[in-house]
């Protein structure tokens, strides 16, 4: 039985990994398929890529159970309330939340101090 060669590519830099498990991602998402490690690992190496295992679980792990499409759209991804839902609201709750001012915080300015530079600006 032949040994399988090992993979003497070097591991690529962590935004490398980054970059090259989004477009992985990406890929996956576009073809209606559920993203995993395993996936996105075989993704990567046919791009001619090395990245650590551990990157392709830390993206699986961080997409199980969002919505790709949301997230590309600027939404938060959760398969929670959408925003209809939340626009249901009843007239009475829609008028208190329009009585309410906003109020504003103003933070005070502290006065700067004089640091003696040594005379390194005189």
């Amino acid at each position: 039985m032949a040994k399988a060669a090992k993979d003497t590519r070097p591991i690529a830099d962590q935004a490398t990994s980054e970059t090259a498990c989004t477009y992985a991602a990406l890929i996956l998402y576009e073809d209606n398929q559920d993203i995993d490690s395993t996936k996105l690992a075989k993704i990567i190496r046919a791009a001619n890529l090395r990245v650590e295992p551990i990157w392709t679980k830390v993206f699986e792990k961080a997409l199980k159970g969002k919505k790709v499409g949301d997230l590309l759209h600027g939404s938060s991804g959760n398969t929670g309330s959408t925003p209809a839902a939340q626009t249901t609201a009843t007239p009475a709750a829609a008028e208190t939340k329009k009585a309410e001012p906003v109020k504003e915080v103003k933070k005070a300015e502290e006065p700067e101090e004089d640091v003696d530079m040594g005379g390194l600006f005189d």
